[in-house]
């Protein structure tokens, strides 16, 4: 369990705010004041922007010939229609690459052109122009060669085709190196030599506004298309993305392209509710898949066709690609998984290959390990052919991995990227060099593992203001994406109603909170651990999304939890009438015991990265250097003492709670004077001695006492010379009666009062009332 602790960002308003909400509303906005301060913390401080941002019908489309160069490409492209010259279409394998590609092709079948195209393999022909492809295009007759989504790096190929006289048009929206290629024309949003308002257009927005200028108007058909690559690409939801997504979606949800239908009734999409989550979480990647697989045509024609029957064929095919990504994704991922489980310790990268892990899926395998176990990770398919590993890396925040790359270079066969993600080869004779190097050059980082990553949150909000209607006005700022986050509310100091663990692996949780006689519903993806600290009824914070959860015709506003916190300790209940083997899968924690004997037994059946220590051992040697962050407490210690000097290290942020005991001192409760009398009666009538284990036995059932009462008992005899051993035998000693014995001051019955306070507080007592001691006992 990750013990960092998140940092949580929330505005911090002044007294302007007041001011600018009363100039609003004599403006006339009629939104709720809780609604118009998350705008202002969102930076739409004004009317005009908060009506822009608002504003369901925008209607922001540049003019495509503010592009530099677009009039020497229409130009071009239109005297090739016109002389029946081919026109290759050279796109690329993912989402983004798919939907720019079919929106020039519907342009070029519109204007009648003699046309083809071609949708890279990402196994075989690599990203961008390649110049073998070329090669064999131009002497099927390509006379142009329009690029989508890629060609600002293809310097040898494009090099290569204007040298044979065809002329390359790069269509791109990729990040520009110092030089360009020496292209016929290209058409960038970013151009050095450009005036473009918008720089920040996906592949498929670029090819919007070319099919724009070659049209002569907006393909309006096209514009969901545009809707897919830009939210699958993970660009800028802001200016005229916001337009393109906007209307995107809404003809999507009247879709006449019968396999994207097709697709989104088969996941039981809502097709009125269609948002960009269903592009980031259907459609996109479902394209990628194929893509990341082998030839990703078929998604293409999935988009493309108007045939009922060729529809459910490629449907299938587009399917039963991304189940198999998926699959491989989950099998890579869970053998990745099983060799860190194995390691001491975790290091500073992770570092994987094998030969049959297609290098299509590493970086979404990457993506996994880096995000469960906050490392740098680079992932390999090693291919023994080429003698070479090729593989695909990703980044934490703080964490420039490109940076770290390029001073390795000299290890490198290639690679590209940028600071949270790149794509690299190495070759089989420098591998251990490569893995070496990387080790030593991310254990220069160990200070960014250890600093809490930082969660931005819009502002804080009441449960009461939570309501429906509210919501409604947030999702009036939608499409959310990049530079358009969905709003991020902090809920504090509510206290945890319920909570349920559900999923096939118990990953998920589904709880509900309560403050200000206001209840509301959460729901958490892979949050089940965050959960497993906050007992019922205890009072914490979180973060989360806010949504409308409808169910079976009702609807309800319902939390989906991002993160949150425990103000002091958390504690984990393991304490159970049984030991409970599920403190055993522990990792990083140190485990603290009583019985000497445990420390074997718990060193045989935990992870190598736990700590065993006694409690004993610790308090006669506090300089230790061990983190104390995360603690299990196997057995109670001896005595409240012990257990508070414990809790005393500030260190301690998490205690698993197991406190095992095999005979309950509490349950038997305190000897008292009387059956102390008793027992010693008893024993005055054994004169030949006896045999103590028996006799426990046998007292236990004539008396009606517990066994662990009665052994306190016989230790408190032998204490005070009451009873002797001798041959084997316990045998009753003769009693000075001048001499007054106070047997509670005996040793044997102060250390049994102790465990039986201890027990009383660390086994019978609720978690928070634990909690309470521990903070109270911190305070002072």
């Amino acid at each position: 369990m990750n013990l960092i602790e998140n940092h949580w960002q929330i505005p911090v308003t002044d007294g302007k705010i007041d001011e600018q909400l009363d100039t609003m509303k004599a403006a006339g906005l009629d939104f709720s004041p809780a609604f118009l301060r998350l705008c202002i913390n969102r930076g739409l401080d004004s009317v005009d922007k908060i009506l822009e941002a608002t504003n369901p019908e925008p209607q922001l489309y540049h003019d495509p010939f503010l592009f530099y160069q677009m009039e020497r490409a229409i130009e071009r492209l239109h005297q090739a229609i016109a002389a029946g010259e081919l026109i290759l279409i050279y796109g690329d394998y993912d989402a983004d690459g798919i939907t720019s590609t079919l929106i020039l092709i519907e342009a070029l079948e519109e204007l009648g052109a003699n046309f083809t195209y071609y949708l890279p393999n990402r196994l075989i022909d690599g990203y961008g122009p390649n110049i073998e492809r070329y090669q064999h295009f131009i002497e099927e007759g390509a006379r142009v060669i329009l690029t989508c989504d890629n060609g600002v790096a293809g310097f040898e190929a494009i090099e290569y085709a204007q040298s044979q006289g065809v002329d390359v048009i790069v269509s791109d929206h990729h990040e520009l190196q110092e030089t360009l290629p020496s292209a016929y024309a290209i058409i960038h949003p970013r151009h050095p030599e450009g005036h473009y308002p918008f720089g920040e257009l996906s592949g498929a927005g670029v090819a919007l506004k070319l099919a724009h200028a070659l049209l002569g108007e907006l393909p309006i058909n096209s514009i969901e298309l545009a809707a897919i690559g830009t939210v699958a690409d993970l660009v800028s939801l802001t200016d005229e993305n916001r337009t393109i997504v906007k209307s995107g979606l809404k003809l999507m949800s009247e879709t006449l392209r019968i396999g994207l239908e097709k697709m989104l009734v088969e996941e039981s999409v809502d097709l009125r509710k269609i948002n960009a989550d269903t592009i980031g979480f259907v459609v996109g990647p479902r394209l990628n898949a194929v893509g990341r697989l082998g030839d990703p045509t078929p998604a293409l024609e999935l988009l493309k066709t108007i045939d009922d029957i060729e529809a459910d064929h490629l449907l299938q095919k587009v399917n039963e690609q991304n189940k198999k990504r998926q699959a491989i994704v989950n099998d890579i991922t869970q053998q990745v998984m099983e060799q860190i489980e194995h390691y001491a310790t975790l290091p500073p990268i992770i570092i994987a290959a094998a030969p049959n892990w297609p290098a299509g899926v590493l970086g979404i395998v990457a993506s996994k390990i880096t995000e469960r176990y906050h490392r740098p990770t680079i992932m390999f398919e090693y291919q023994q052919a080429e003698q070479r590993f090729r593989g695909s890396g990703r980044s934490i925040e703080g964490i420039n991995l490109f940076d770290c790359l390029t001073e390795n270079k000299t290890y490198l066969a290639q690679f590209g990227g940028h600071s949270q993600a790149a794509g690299l080869t190495v070759l089989e004779n420098e591998w251990e060099n490569f893995k070496t190097a990387m080790l030593s050059t991310m254990a220069n980082y160990q200070a960014v593992f250890e600093q809490p990553k930082t969660l931005n949150v819009d502002m804080a909000l009441p449960l009461t203001i939570a309501t429906e209607e509210f919501v409604k006005e947030c999702q009036l700022l939608a499409p959310f994406g990049m530079d358009n986050p969905k709003p991020v509310f902090a809920f504090n100091d509510v206290e945890l109603q319920q909570k349920r663990v559900i999923g096939n692996q118990h990953q998920h949780i589904k709880f509900s909170i309560y403050k200000d006689d206001t209840s509301i519903e959460g729901i958490g993806f892979s949050k089940a651990n965050l959960f497993s600290p906050i007992n019922l009824d205890e009072t914490f914070s979180l973060i989360g999304y806010l949504d409308i959860n409808e169910w079976q015709g009702n609807r309800q506003v319902q939390i989906q939890v991002l993160d949150a916190k425990v103000k002091g300790i958390m504690i984990r209940d393991f304490r159970s009438s049984k030991f409970n083997d599920a403190l055993l899968k522990n990792r990083n924690t140190v485990f603290f015991y009583q019985q000497p004997n445990l420390k074997k037994w718990l060193a045989d059946r935990v992870h190598p990265s736990n700590t065993m220590i006694s409690y004993d051992e610790w308090l006669n040697n506090q300089a230790l250097n061990l983190d104390l962050s995360h603690i299990a407490l196997i057995e109670a210690p001896k005595n409240i003492e012990q257990f508070n000097r414990l809790m005393l290290n500030s260190n301690i942020k998490l205690v698993d709670l197991g406190v095992y005991v095999t005979e309950s001192k509490w349950l038997a409760g305190m000897p008292s004077r009387a059956e102390f009398a008793a027992v010693y009666r008893w024993i005055l009538g054994q004169k030949k001695g006896f045999d103590i284990s028996k006799a426990i036995q046998v007292l236990s059932q004539q008396m009606n006492l517990p066994v662990t009462k009665l052994k306190c008992i016989f230790k408190v005899f032998f204490e005070v010379k009451f009873v002797i051993m001798k041959d084997g035998l316990t045998v009753p000693l003769p009693v000075d009666k001048t001499v007054k014995v106070d047997l509670v001051e005996s040793k044997a019955y102060q250390l049994y009062e102790q465990s039986f306070k201890t027990e009383e507080l660390l086994n019978y007592q609720t978690i928070e009332q634990i909690k309470q001691y521990i903070n109270e006992l911190r305070k002072n």
